[in-house]
């Protein structure tokens, strides 16, 4: 049993923290108005190592890997849709846990392999793929999605710092620009 001084001064501090919250989020949705600012932000924040640039068609394949509590499974992530947008003649796979080498450069032939990856830190089978993939194949490029933990991993990699849609977007920029 509490008294109930204690139950008002704990409602009192909720309030409190109620307001102040709601203060936040006013300034918050006042500033994604600004346009492009998510998309500007995606663009510093790439990392580029190599000649991350097409000079030909691409072959995206994109892997699925699992997600944790702080992203929901149905958040749109990954480069195909821009890519496709600026480079309409891309090809386009997603992959799981399983795929082998044959099963990424089926249909790549004479593409460009663009390996589209979140977190391989995290789960081995896929730091093993994307690693026998650029051997098979060294002009492929990696773009690492989310927050990168590793070493580059081939010659040609970008690491976008974030998988929301401006990342994907800023990194297709880069493919598809001219050298």
């Amino acid at each position: 049993t509490l008294p109930e001084e204690r139950l008002a001064a704990a409602a009192a501090r909720v309030a409190e923290f109620a307001a102040w919250s709601r203060s936040l989020r006013r300034v918050r949705l006042a500033s994604t108005q600004t346009p492009g600012i998510g998309l500007t932000a995606a663009r510093r924040a790439l990392r580029v190592t190599g000649a991350a640039r097409l000079h030909g068609p691409a072959h995206v394949v994109e892997f699925e890997t699992s997600t944790n509590l702080a992203i929901d499974a149905r958040t749109p992530w990954g480069l195909a849709a821009p890519l496709t947008t600026l480079r309409p003649n891309t090809t386009v796979v997603r992959l799981a846990e399983g795929a082998t080498v044959d099963d990424v450069l089926a249909g790549a032939s004479a593409r460009t392999p663009v390996l589209v990856c979140r977190d391989p830190h995290r789960h081995p089978w896929l730091s093993t793929l994307l690693e026998k993939t650029v051997a098979a194949r060294p002009d492929a490029v990696v773009v690492e999605m989310g927050v990168p933990a590793g070493s580059p991993i081939g010659a040609a990699h970008i690491a976008t710092h974030g998988a929301a849609p401006v990342c994907g977007q800023a990194a297709a920029e880069i493919l598809a620009s001219a050298a």
